[in-house]
Protein backbone atom coordinates (compact mmCIF):
# COMPACT_ATOMS: atom_id res chain seq x y z
CA UNK A 1 0.00 0.00 0.00
CA UNK A 2 2.94 2.34 1.04
CA UNK A 3 4.60 1.57 -2.53
CA UNK A 4 1.56 2.48 -4.18
CA UNK A 5 1.27 6.06 -2.63
CA UNK A 6 5.11 6.53 -3.20
CA UNK A 7 4.39 6.01 -6.93
CA UNK A 8 1.20 8.07 -6.83
CA UNK A 9 2.99 10.72 -5.57
CA UNK A 10 5.94 10.19 -7.53
CA UNK A 11 4.30 10.26 -11.12
CA UNK A 12 2.46 13.56 -9.33
CA UNK A 13 5.71 15.38 -9.13
CA UNK A 14 6.84 13.96 -12.41
CA UNK A 15 3.70 15.69 -14.03
CA UNK A 16 4.46 19.30 -11.89
CA UNK A 17 7.71 19.10 -13.23
CA UNK A 18 7.24 18.84 -16.88
CA UNK A 19 4.55 21.55 -16.38
CA UNK A 20 6.52 23.39 -14.30
CA UNK A 21 8.93 23.67 -17.56
CA UNK A 22 6.80 24.08 -20.39
CA UNK A 23 5.43 27.70 -17.82
CA UNK A 24 9.67 28.32 -18.02
CA UNK A 25 9.64 27.91 -21.60
CA UNK A 26 6.31 29.94 -22.37
CA UNK A 27 8.01 32.58 -20.63
CA UNK A 28 11.23 32.78 -22.12
CA UNK A 29 9.40 33.15 -25.35
CA UNK A 30 7.00 35.41 -24.36
CA UNK A 31 10.61 37.67 -22.74
CA UNK A 32 11.91 37.44 -26.60
CA UNK A 33 9.20 38.58 -28.17
CA UNK A 34 8.73 41.89 -25.80
CA UNK A 35 12.45 42.33 -27.19
CA UNK A 36 11.41 42.11 -31.20
CA UNK A 37 8.67 44.47 -30.92
CA UNK A 38 11.04 47.51 -29.28
CA UNK A 39 11.63 50.11 -31.59
CA UNK A 40 14.13 49.76 -34.08
CA UNK A 41 17.86 49.53 -33.24
CA UNK A 42 20.21 48.45 -35.87
CA UNK A 43 23.04 48.40 -33.31
CA UNK A 44 22.30 46.39 -30.22
CA UNK A 45 24.49 47.40 -26.86
CA UNK A 46 26.77 44.72 -26.85
CA UNK A 47 28.07 44.03 -22.77
CA UNK A 48 31.12 42.00 -22.49
CA UNK A 49 30.15 40.55 -18.96
CA UNK A 50 29.49 36.83 -18.00
CA UNK A 51 26.06 37.57 -16.60
CA UNK A 52 24.81 39.33 -19.73
CA UNK A 53 26.48 36.13 -21.83
CA UNK A 54 24.10 33.91 -20.03
CA UNK A 55 20.59 36.05 -21.76
CA UNK A 56 22.49 36.22 -24.66
CA UNK A 57 23.25 32.67 -25.30
CA UNK A 58 19.20 32.10 -24.60
CA UNK A 59 18.44 34.42 -27.22
CA UNK A 60 20.68 32.76 -29.74
CA UNK A 61 19.38 29.41 -28.95
CA UNK A 62 16.14 30.00 -29.50
CA UNK A 63 17.10 31.84 -33.13
CA UNK A 64 18.58 28.52 -33.66
CA UNK A 65 15.58 26.19 -32.34
CA UNK A 66 13.28 28.91 -34.77
CA UNK A 67 15.40 28.56 -37.59
CA UNK A 68 15.32 24.34 -37.41
CA UNK A 69 12.11 24.50 -37.36
CA UNK A 70 11.65 26.23 -40.27
CA UNK A 71 14.37 23.83 -41.84
CA UNK A 72 12.88 21.00 -40.49
CA UNK A 73 9.22 21.50 -42.38
CA UNK A 74 11.38 22.77 -45.31
CA UNK A 75 13.33 19.81 -45.70
CA UNK A 76 10.78 17.08 -45.36
CA UNK A 77 7.99 18.54 -47.73
CA UNK A 78 10.97 19.29 -50.45
CA UNK A 79 12.62 16.07 -49.85
CA UNK A 80 9.43 14.51 -50.35
CA UNK A 81 8.36 16.38 -53.87
CA UNK A 82 11.97 15.97 -54.77
CA UNK A 83 11.83 12.32 -54.40
CA UNK A 84 8.47 11.49 -54.99
CA UNK A 85 7.48 13.74 -58.12
CA UNK A 86 8.99 13.71 -61.60
CA UNK A 87 9.16 17.94 -61.43
CA UNK A 88 11.24 17.18 -58.23
CA UNK A 89 13.65 14.69 -60.17
CA UNK A 90 14.48 17.34 -63.30
CA UNK A 91 13.94 20.61 -61.72
CA UNK A 92 14.17 20.30 -57.86
CA UNK A 93 17.18 18.23 -56.91
CA UNK A 94 19.67 20.20 -59.27
CA UNK A 95 18.08 23.79 -57.52
CA UNK A 96 18.78 22.20 -54.19
CA UNK A 97 22.19 21.59 -54.96
CA UNK A 98 22.36 25.50 -56.23
CA UNK A 99 20.79 26.84 -53.30
CA UNK A 100 23.24 24.86 -50.43
CA UNK A 101 26.01 26.49 -52.56
CA UNK A 102 25.34 29.78 -52.46
CA UNK A 103 27.31 31.70 -50.00
CA UNK A 104 25.41 33.20 -46.88
CA UNK A 105 26.88 36.34 -47.44
CA UNK A 106 25.95 37.21 -50.74
CA UNK A 107 22.27 36.55 -49.75
CA UNK A 108 22.50 38.68 -46.75
CA UNK A 109 22.42 42.44 -48.49
CA UNK A 110 18.77 41.61 -50.24
CA UNK A 111 17.32 39.56 -47.07
CA UNK A 112 18.33 42.61 -44.35
CA UNK A 113 17.50 45.22 -46.41
CA UNK A 114 13.70 43.73 -47.32
CA UNK A 115 12.76 42.74 -44.33
CA UNK A 116 13.76 45.64 -42.36
CA UNK A 117 11.81 47.53 -45.22
CA UNK A 118 9.11 45.42 -43.85
CA UNK A 119 9.53 45.63 -40.35
CA UNK A 120 10.71 49.47 -39.76
CA UNK A 121 9.55 50.49 -36.91
CA UNK A 122 11.00 47.39 -34.88
CA UNK A 123 13.56 45.03 -34.55
CA UNK A 124 11.71 42.23 -35.92
CA UNK A 125 12.65 42.37 -39.57
CA UNK A 126 16.20 42.13 -38.15
CA UNK A 127 15.76 39.07 -35.75
CA UNK A 128 13.99 37.49 -38.80
CA UNK A 129 16.54 38.64 -41.18
CA UNK A 130 19.13 36.56 -39.13
CA UNK A 131 16.54 33.28 -38.77
CA UNK A 132 16.36 33.15 -42.34
CA UNK A 133 20.09 33.50 -42.75
CA UNK A 134 20.44 30.24 -39.87
CA UNK A 135 18.08 29.11 -42.57
CA UNK A 136 20.06 28.95 -45.19
CA UNK A 137 22.64 27.62 -43.54
CA UNK A 138 20.57 24.03 -42.34
CA UNK A 139 17.78 23.59 -44.62
CA UNK A 140 19.72 22.03 -47.89
CA UNK A 141 21.78 18.97 -45.89
CA UNK A 142 18.63 18.00 -44.49
CA UNK A 143 16.63 18.63 -47.63
CA UNK A 144 19.10 16.33 -49.00
CA UNK A 145 19.07 13.88 -46.36
CA UNK A 146 15.26 13.14 -46.83
CA UNK A 147 15.56 13.17 -50.19
CA UNK A 148 18.24 10.21 -50.18
CA UNK A 149 16.52 8.10 -47.68
CA UNK A 150 13.24 8.41 -49.58
CA UNK A 151 14.90 7.21 -52.75
CA UNK A 152 17.05 4.42 -51.33
CA UNK A 153 13.96 2.51 -49.52
CA UNK A 154 13.95 -1.09 -50.13
CA UNK A 155 11.93 -2.50 -53.02
CA UNK A 156 10.43 -4.86 -50.62
CA UNK A 157 9.05 -2.06 -48.34
CA UNK A 158 7.87 -0.08 -51.19
CA UNK A 159 5.62 -3.38 -52.32
CA UNK A 160 3.97 -4.37 -48.83
CA UNK A 161 2.61 -0.58 -48.25
CA UNK A 162 1.06 -0.95 -51.90
CA UNK A 163 -0.03 -4.59 -50.67
CA UNK A 164 -1.83 -3.03 -47.63
CA UNK A 165 -3.07 -0.46 -49.99
CA UNK A 166 -1.51 2.48 -47.81
CA UNK A 167 -2.32 5.90 -48.75
CA UNK A 168 0.34 8.65 -49.31
CA UNK A 169 0.17 10.04 -45.89
CA UNK A 170 -0.06 6.58 -44.02
CA UNK A 171 2.58 5.81 -46.33
CA UNK A 172 4.60 8.35 -45.20
CA UNK A 173 4.19 8.29 -41.70
CA UNK A 174 4.56 4.43 -41.39
CA UNK A 175 7.73 3.88 -43.88
CA UNK A 176 8.80 6.93 -45.52
CA UNK A 177 9.21 8.64 -42.17
CA UNK A 178 10.68 6.20 -39.78
CA UNK A 179 13.03 5.13 -42.86
CA UNK A 180 14.21 8.80 -42.99
CA UNK A 181 14.79 9.09 -39.52
CA UNK A 182 18.44 7.96 -38.80
CA UNK A 183 19.81 10.02 -41.75
CA UNK A 184 17.36 12.51 -40.79
CA UNK A 185 18.64 12.79 -37.43
CA UNK A 186 22.22 13.15 -37.68
CA UNK A 187 21.92 15.57 -40.50
CA UNK A 188 20.14 17.39 -38.37
CA UNK A 189 22.85 17.40 -35.60
CA UNK A 190 25.42 18.80 -38.77
CA UNK A 191 22.99 21.61 -39.95
CA UNK A 192 22.82 22.56 -35.94
CA UNK A 193 26.46 22.74 -36.54
CA UNK A 194 26.49 24.30 -39.52
CA UNK A 195 23.70 27.02 -38.03
CA UNK A 196 26.58 27.86 -35.31
CA UNK A 197 29.25 28.05 -38.11
CA UNK A 198 27.63 31.30 -39.25
CA UNK A 199 26.29 32.60 -36.07
CA UNK A 200 28.51 35.51 -35.38
CA UNK A 201 28.44 36.94 -38.87
CA UNK A 202 24.26 36.33 -38.70
CA UNK A 203 24.33 38.30 -35.42
CA UNK A 204 26.44 41.15 -36.17
CA UNK A 205 26.87 41.84 -39.65
CA UNK A 206 28.06 45.12 -42.47
CA UNK A 207 26.45 46.27 -45.73
CA UNK A 208 28.43 49.00 -47.56
CA UNK A 209 28.73 51.88 -44.09
CA UNK A 210 25.79 50.49 -42.62
CA UNK A 211 26.04 48.23 -39.51
CA UNK A 212 23.67 45.64 -37.65
CA UNK A 213 24.26 44.01 -34.51
CA UNK A 214 21.60 41.65 -32.34
CA UNK A 215 21.92 40.75 -28.82
CA UNK A 216 23.34 37.31 -29.05
CA UNK A 217 26.74 34.79 -28.04
CA UNK A 218 27.16 35.57 -32.49
CA UNK A 219 27.52 39.39 -31.39
CA UNK A 220 29.45 38.76 -28.27
CA UNK A 221 32.30 36.99 -29.73
CA UNK A 222 32.48 39.01 -32.57
CA UNK A 223 32.88 41.90 -29.98
CA UNK A 224 34.92 40.37 -28.03
CA UNK A 225 37.38 40.31 -30.47
CA UNK A 226 37.06 43.33 -32.47
CA UNK A 227 38.16 44.56 -28.57
CA UNK A 228 40.94 41.90 -28.07
CA UNK A 229 39.27 40.97 -24.55
CA UNK A 230 40.42 37.55 -24.02
CA UNK A 231 38.57 36.79 -21.28
CA UNK A 232 35.23 36.89 -22.81
CA UNK A 233 36.33 34.92 -25.42
CA UNK A 234 37.37 32.22 -22.85
CA UNK A 235 33.59 33.12 -21.41
CA UNK A 236 32.14 32.67 -25.04
CA UNK A 237 33.96 28.83 -25.38
CA UNK A 238 32.22 27.84 -22.20
CA UNK A 239 29.07 29.13 -22.94
CA UNK A 240 28.98 27.47 -26.10
CA UNK A 241 30.62 24.49 -24.61
CA UNK A 242 27.57 24.56 -22.03
CA UNK A 243 24.80 24.94 -25.03
CA UNK A 244 26.44 22.24 -27.26
CA UNK A 245 26.03 19.87 -24.26
CA UNK A 246 22.97 20.72 -23.22
CA UNK A 247 21.24 20.94 -26.24
CA UNK A 248 22.99 17.41 -27.41
CA UNK A 249 21.91 16.01 -23.59
CA UNK A 250 18.17 17.30 -23.98
CA UNK A 251 17.69 16.81 -27.67
CA UNK A 252 19.89 14.82 -30.07
CA UNK A 253 20.66 12.16 -27.31
CA UNK A 254 17.27 11.21 -27.14
CA UNK A 255 16.24 11.48 -30.78
CA UNK A 256 18.96 9.23 -31.47
CA UNK A 257 18.09 6.64 -29.24
CA UNK A 258 14.28 6.97 -30.47
CA UNK A 259 16.00 6.19 -33.83
CA UNK A 260 17.54 3.02 -33.34
CA UNK A 261 14.06 0.74 -33.41
CA UNK A 262 13.48 2.03 -37.20
CA UNK A 263 16.81 0.02 -38.31
CA UNK A 264 16.16 -2.58 -40.56
CA UNK A 265 17.18 -5.92 -39.11
CA UNK A 266 15.52 -9.44 -38.35
CA UNK A 267 18.22 -9.69 -35.46
CA UNK A 268 17.10 -8.14 -32.59
CA UNK A 269 19.07 -5.90 -30.95
CA UNK A 270 20.67 -6.96 -27.39
CA UNK A 271 22.52 -3.65 -26.27
CA UNK A 272 20.01 -1.00 -26.96
CA UNK A 273 21.17 2.65 -25.94
CA UNK A 274 19.34 4.06 -23.30
CA UNK A 275 18.22 7.83 -22.68
CA UNK A 276 17.27 9.63 -19.18
CA UNK A 277 15.41 12.68 -20.99
CA UNK A 278 13.48 10.02 -23.06
CA UNK A 279 12.97 7.52 -20.19
CA UNK A 280 11.86 10.40 -18.01
CA UNK A 281 8.98 11.93 -21.06
CA UNK A 282 7.81 7.87 -21.35
CA UNK A 283 6.72 7.93 -17.47
CA UNK A 284 4.71 11.18 -18.15
CA UNK A 285 1.26 10.63 -17.16
CA UNK A 286 0.52 13.79 -20.24
CA UNK A 287 2.43 12.19 -22.16
CA UNK A 288 0.58 8.80 -21.54
CA UNK A 289 -3.31 10.19 -21.98
CA UNK A 290 -1.94 11.37 -25.71
CA UNK A 291 -1.16 8.59 -26.51
CA UNK A 292 -4.17 6.90 -25.40
CA UNK A 293 -6.23 9.43 -27.50
CA UNK A 294 -4.36 9.09 -30.60
CA UNK A 295 -5.03 5.12 -30.15
CA UNK A 296 -8.32 5.34 -29.68
CA UNK A 297 -9.40 7.89 -31.98
CA UNK A 298 -7.25 5.83 -34.87
CA UNK A 299 -8.97 2.76 -35.05
CA UNK A 300 -11.95 4.59 -35.43
CA UNK A 301 -11.14 5.83 -39.58
CA UNK A 302 -14.84 5.84 -40.48
CA UNK A 303 -15.34 9.08 -38.13
CA UNK A 304 -12.17 10.69 -38.91
CA UNK A 305 -11.93 9.61 -42.86
CA UNK A 306 -14.76 10.01 -45.49
CA UNK A 307 -15.14 6.96 -47.56
CA UNK A 308 -14.04 6.80 -51.06
CA UNK A 309 -16.99 7.93 -53.00
CA UNK A 310 -16.89 11.05 -50.66
CA UNK A 311 -12.83 11.05 -51.06
CA UNK A 312 -13.21 11.56 -54.54
CA UNK A 313 -15.81 14.27 -54.40
CA UNK A 314 -13.58 16.29 -51.89
CA UNK A 315 -10.82 16.14 -54.47
CA UNK A 316 -12.64 17.05 -57.29
CA UNK A 317 -13.79 20.12 -55.14
CA UNK A 318 -10.57 20.55 -53.74
CA UNK A 319 -9.03 20.67 -57.79
CA UNK A 320 -11.71 22.99 -58.52
CA UNK A 321 -11.29 25.19 -55.95
CA UNK A 322 -7.56 25.06 -55.91
CA UNK A 323 -6.26 24.39 -59.60
CA UNK A 324 -7.25 28.16 -60.51
CA UNK A 325 -5.21 29.67 -57.39
CA UNK A 326 -2.46 27.57 -58.56
CA UNK A 327 -2.14 28.34 -62.12
CA UNK A 328 -2.49 32.17 -60.87
CA UNK A 329 0.55 31.43 -58.94
CA UNK A 330 2.44 29.85 -61.16
CA UNK A 331 1.91 33.14 -63.67
CA UNK A 332 2.63 35.22 -60.98
CA UNK A 333 6.01 33.19 -60.17
CA UNK A 334 6.70 33.61 -64.40
CA UNK A 335 6.85 37.15 -64.42
CA UNK A 336 8.85 37.46 -61.23
CA UNK A 337 11.63 35.16 -62.67
CA UNK A 338 11.42 36.96 -65.75
CA UNK A 339 11.46 40.65 -64.59
CA UNK A 340 14.29 39.44 -61.83
CA UNK A 341 16.21 37.77 -65.25
CA UNK A 342 15.45 41.26 -66.74
CA UNK A 343 16.86 43.00 -63.75
CA UNK A 344 20.13 40.45 -63.52
CA UNK A 345 20.79 41.27 -67.35
CA UNK A 346 20.42 45.17 -66.83
CA UNK A 347 22.98 44.94 -63.71
CA UNK A 348 25.14 42.36 -65.57
CA UNK A 349 25.36 44.85 -68.47
CA UNK A 350 27.89 46.81 -66.18
CA UNK A 351 30.53 45.05 -66.15
CA UNK A 352 33.60 45.13 -67.72
CA UNK A 353 35.80 42.69 -69.89
CA UNK A 354 38.76 42.91 -66.89
CA UNK A 355 36.07 42.31 -64.15
CA UNK A 356 34.59 38.87 -66.11
CA UNK A 357 38.20 37.64 -66.35
CA UNK A 358 38.59 38.92 -62.80
CA UNK A 359 35.40 36.76 -62.02
CA UNK A 360 36.10 33.65 -63.69
CA UNK A 361 39.83 33.58 -62.24
CA UNK A 362 38.45 33.87 -58.48
CA UNK A 363 35.30 31.37 -59.22
CA UNK A 364 38.19 28.80 -60.89
CA UNK A 365 40.42 29.00 -57.79
CA UNK A 366 38.04 28.70 -55.20
CA UNK A 367 37.01 25.75 -57.11
CA UNK A 368 40.04 23.93 -56.88
CA UNK A 369 40.09 25.07 -53.22
CA UNK A 370 36.99 23.40 -52.90
CA UNK A 371 37.83 19.84 -54.31
CA UNK A 372 40.96 19.84 -52.42
CA UNK A 373 38.98 20.67 -49.21
CA UNK A 374 36.43 17.29 -50.61
CA UNK A 375 39.29 14.88 -51.11
CA UNK A 376 40.86 15.49 -48.03
CA UNK A 377 37.80 15.59 -46.15
CA UNK A 378 37.01 11.79 -47.71
CA UNK A 379 40.36 10.78 -47.23
CA UNK A 380 40.08 10.98 -42.86
CA UNK A 381 36.59 11.19 -42.10
CA UNK A 382 35.30 8.23 -44.45
CA UNK A 383 37.56 5.48 -42.38
CA UNK A 384 37.09 7.42 -39.28
CA UNK A 385 32.97 7.51 -39.71
CA UNK A 386 32.70 3.92 -40.42
CA UNK A 387 34.94 2.91 -37.53
CA UNK A 388 32.73 5.17 -34.73
CA UNK A 389 29.44 4.28 -36.55
CA UNK A 390 30.01 0.31 -36.14
CA UNK A 391 31.02 0.70 -32.09
CA UNK A 392 27.65 1.68 -30.79
CA UNK A 393 29.43 2.46 -27.38
CA UNK A 394 32.06 4.57 -28.91
CA UNK A 395 29.68 6.57 -30.96
CA UNK A 396 27.64 6.94 -27.95
CA UNK A 397 30.71 8.70 -26.13
CA UNK A 398 32.08 10.32 -28.73
CA UNK A 399 28.77 11.97 -30.26
CA UNK A 400 29.26 14.83 -27.90
CA UNK A 401 33.02 15.43 -28.37
CA UNK A 402 32.22 15.33 -32.42
CA UNK A 403 29.13 17.79 -31.85
CA UNK A 404 30.78 19.96 -29.31
CA UNK A 405 33.76 20.48 -32.67
CA UNK A 406 31.44 20.72 -35.97
CA UNK A 407 29.08 23.21 -33.43
CA UNK A 408 32.02 25.77 -32.62
CA UNK A 409 32.16 28.34 -35.02
CA UNK A 410 35.20 27.67 -36.97
CA UNK A 411 35.84 31.54 -37.82
CA UNK A 412 36.73 32.29 -34.19
CA UNK A 413 39.51 29.73 -34.49
CA UNK A 414 40.96 31.12 -37.40
CA UNK A 415 43.03 33.08 -35.78
CA UNK A 416 45.31 30.32 -34.59
CA UNK A 417 45.07 28.79 -37.66
CA UNK A 418 46.42 31.14 -39.26
CA UNK A 419 48.98 31.80 -36.56
CA UNK A 420 50.15 27.88 -37.03
CA UNK A 421 50.07 28.42 -40.57
CA UNK A 422 52.56 31.99 -40.93
CA UNK A 423 55.02 29.81 -38.60
CA UNK A 424 55.46 27.29 -41.26
CA UNK A 425 55.12 30.03 -43.92
CA UNK A 426 51.96 28.63 -45.61
CA UNK A 427 49.87 31.70 -47.58
CA UNK A 428 46.75 31.75 -47.41
CA UNK A 429 46.29 30.42 -51.01
CA UNK A 430 46.84 26.93 -49.72
CA UNK A 431 45.46 28.19 -46.02
CA UNK A 432 42.35 28.74 -47.21
CA UNK A 433 42.05 24.92 -47.71
CA UNK A 434 42.78 24.33 -43.82
CA UNK A 435 40.12 26.86 -42.36
CA UNK A 436 37.61 25.76 -45.27
CA UNK A 437 38.00 22.12 -44.01
CA UNK A 438 37.20 23.08 -40.52
CA UNK A 439 33.77 24.13 -41.41
CA UNK A 440 32.77 21.27 -44.27
CA UNK A 441 34.51 18.16 -43.27
CA UNK A 442 32.36 17.25 -40.70
CA UNK A 443 29.28 16.95 -43.21
CA UNK A 444 30.93 14.02 -44.56
CA UNK A 445 31.71 12.57 -40.78
CA UNK A 446 28.08 12.92 -39.57
CA UNK A 447 26.73 11.20 -42.84
CA UNK A 448 29.45 8.09 -42.70
CA UNK A 449 28.46 7.74 -39.25
CA UNK A 450 24.79 7.99 -39.97
CA UNK A 451 25.48 5.33 -42.96
CA UNK A 452 27.31 3.04 -40.80
CA UNK A 453 25.31 2.63 -37.97
CA UNK A 454 22.55 2.20 -40.15
CA UNK A 455 23.86 -0.48 -41.32
CA UNK A 456 21.95 -4.10 -39.83
CA UNK A 457 23.18 -6.70 -37.36
CA UNK A 458 22.26 -9.08 -40.54
CA UNK A 459 24.90 -7.49 -42.55
CA UNK A 460 27.38 -7.54 -39.97
CA UNK A 461 26.94 -11.11 -39.02
CA UNK A 462 27.66 -12.12 -42.54
CA UNK A 463 31.11 -10.11 -42.26
CA UNK A 464 31.88 -12.18 -39.15
CA UNK A 465 30.71 -15.44 -40.41
CA UNK A 466 32.49 -15.54 -43.33
CA UNK A 467 35.50 -13.23 -41.72
CA UNK A 468 35.57 -10.97 -44.47
CA UNK A 469 38.07 -8.13 -44.02
CA UNK A 470 40.39 -5.59 -45.67
CA UNK A 471 39.45 -4.06 -49.02
CA UNK A 472 36.61 -6.82 -50.01
CA UNK A 473 34.85 -5.91 -46.70
CA UNK A 474 34.97 -2.26 -47.83
CA UNK A 475 34.21 -2.45 -51.77
CA UNK A 476 31.20 -5.48 -51.00
CA UNK A 477 29.55 -4.63 -47.93
CA UNK A 478 30.79 -1.31 -46.25
CA UNK A 479 30.62 1.41 -49.13
CA UNK A 480 27.53 -0.06 -51.01
CA UNK A 481 25.32 0.17 -47.83
CA UNK A 482 26.69 3.28 -46.39
CA UNK A 483 27.10 5.04 -50.53
CA UNK A 484 23.55 7.57 -50.54
CA UNK A 485 24.67 8.83 -46.84
CA UNK A 486 28.13 9.34 -48.10
CA UNK A 487 27.01 11.26 -51.41
CA UNK A 488 24.78 13.40 -49.38
CA UNK A 489 27.72 14.16 -47.24
CA UNK A 490 29.69 14.79 -50.20
CA UNK A 491 27.32 17.14 -51.66
CA UNK A 492 26.67 19.23 -48.52
CA UNK A 493 30.39 19.47 -47.88
CA UNK A 494 31.18 20.71 -51.11
CA UNK A 495 28.36 23.29 -50.61
CA UNK A 496 29.81 24.21 -47.04
CA UNK A 497 32.79 24.67 -48.79
CA UNK A 498 31.52 27.25 -51.21
CA UNK A 499 29.74 28.70 -48.19
CA UNK A 500 33.31 28.71 -45.73
CA UNK A 501 35.20 30.41 -48.57
CA UNK A 502 33.83 33.63 -47.83
CA UNK A 503 35.54 33.69 -44.42
CA UNK A 504 38.31 31.73 -45.37
CA UNK A 505 39.68 33.52 -48.28
CA UNK A 506 39.09 36.73 -46.89
CA UNK A 507 40.20 37.00 -42.58
CA UNK A 508 40.21 39.37 -40.17
CA UNK A 509 44.04 38.88 -38.38
CA UNK A 510 45.45 40.96 -36.01
CA UNK A 511 43.61 44.18 -36.95
CA UNK A 512 44.25 43.65 -40.41
CA UNK A 513 42.75 41.63 -43.39
CA UNK A 514 44.45 38.98 -45.41
CA UNK A 515 42.84 37.78 -48.21
CA UNK A 516 43.68 35.03 -51.24
CA UNK A 517 41.94 35.62 -54.62
CA UNK A 518 38.97 33.74 -54.77
CA UNK A 519 35.66 34.21 -54.48
CA UNK A 520 35.21 34.73 -51.23
CA UNK A 521 37.56 37.87 -51.58
CA UNK A 522 35.47 39.09 -54.40
CA UNK A 523 31.81 38.52 -52.88
CA UNK A 524 33.18 40.47 -49.31
CA UNK A 525 35.10 43.15 -51.83
CA UNK A 526 31.69 43.71 -53.92
CA UNK A 527 29.91 44.15 -50.45
CA UNK A 528 32.12 46.72 -48.85
CA UNK A 529 32.27 48.89 -51.93
CA UNK A 530 28.46 48.31 -52.78
CA UNK A 531 29.34 46.83 -55.85
CA UNK A 532 26.44 44.64 -56.85
CA UNK A 533 26.88 43.73 -60.61
CA UNK A 534 30.24 42.43 -59.21
CA UNK A 535 28.57 40.69 -56.32
CA UNK A 536 25.71 39.12 -58.63
CA UNK A 537 28.75 38.28 -61.56
CA UNK A 538 30.98 36.34 -59.06
CA UNK A 539 27.22 34.41 -57.29
CA UNK A 540 25.89 33.75 -60.93
CA UNK A 541 29.32 32.40 -62.18
CA UNK A 542 29.80 30.29 -59.54
CA UNK A 543 25.69 28.80 -59.98
CA UNK A 544 27.02 27.82 -63.12
CA UNK A 545 30.18 25.85 -61.98
CA UNK A 546 27.35 24.29 -58.90
CA UNK A 547 25.23 23.17 -62.51
CA UNK A 548 27.68 21.65 -64.52
CA UNK A 549 29.42 19.72 -61.70
CA UNK A 550 25.72 18.52 -61.07
CA UNK A 551 24.77 17.77 -64.09
CA UNK A 552 28.04 15.44 -65.00
CA UNK A 553 28.96 14.23 -61.75
CA UNK A 554 26.24 14.11 -59.03
CA UNK A 555 23.17 13.27 -61.04
CA UNK A 556 25.07 10.36 -62.35
CA UNK A 557 26.46 9.38 -58.77
CA UNK A 558 23.12 9.56 -57.52
CA UNK A 559 21.33 7.46 -60.02
CA UNK A 560 24.07 4.63 -59.82
CA UNK A 561 23.76 4.57 -55.59
CA UNK A 562 20.07 4.05 -55.95
CA UNK A 563 20.40 1.22 -58.09
CA UNK A 564 23.16 -0.29 -56.42
CA UNK A 565 21.15 0.31 -52.68
CA UNK A 566 17.98 -0.98 -53.42
CA UNK A 567 17.87 -4.24 -51.25
CA UNK A 568 15.47 -6.47 -52.81
CA UNK A 569 13.94 -10.09 -51.04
Amino acid sequence: MLNIELKKYQQIWLDLSFLILLAGIVYLLIHVYSNLIVPFRPLSKISLSPVSLIAYSMYSVIRMFAAYALSLIFALGYGYLAARTRFGEIILVPLLDILQSIPVLSLMPAIVLFLISLFPKSNIGLELAAIVMIFTAMAWNMAFSVYQSLRSIPKDLVYVSSLYQFSPARRFLWLEMPFSSISLIWNSMMSFAGGWFFLSVNEAFVLGNRAFRLQGIGAYMSVAQEHGNTMAMVYSIIAMGAIIILVDKLLWKPLIVWSDKFKIEDTGNEQAAKSFILNYLKRLMLIKKIDQIVVHYSKRPKVLFPGKHAKHKIKHALLFVFKPMLLLLLGIFIVLVLFGVYRAGSILSGLTSHELIYILTSVSLTFVRVMATLLIGVAWAVPAGVYIGLRKELAAKLQPVVQFFASYPAPMLYPVVLLLLSSMHVGLGIGSVVLMLLGAQWYILYNTISGAMSLSDDLLGVKRLFNIKGLVLWKQIILPAIAPQLITGIITAAGGAWNASIVAEYVLYKDKIIYTRGVGTLINLAIEHNNFHLLLGGTLAMIAVVVVINITVWKRLYKSVNQLHQLES
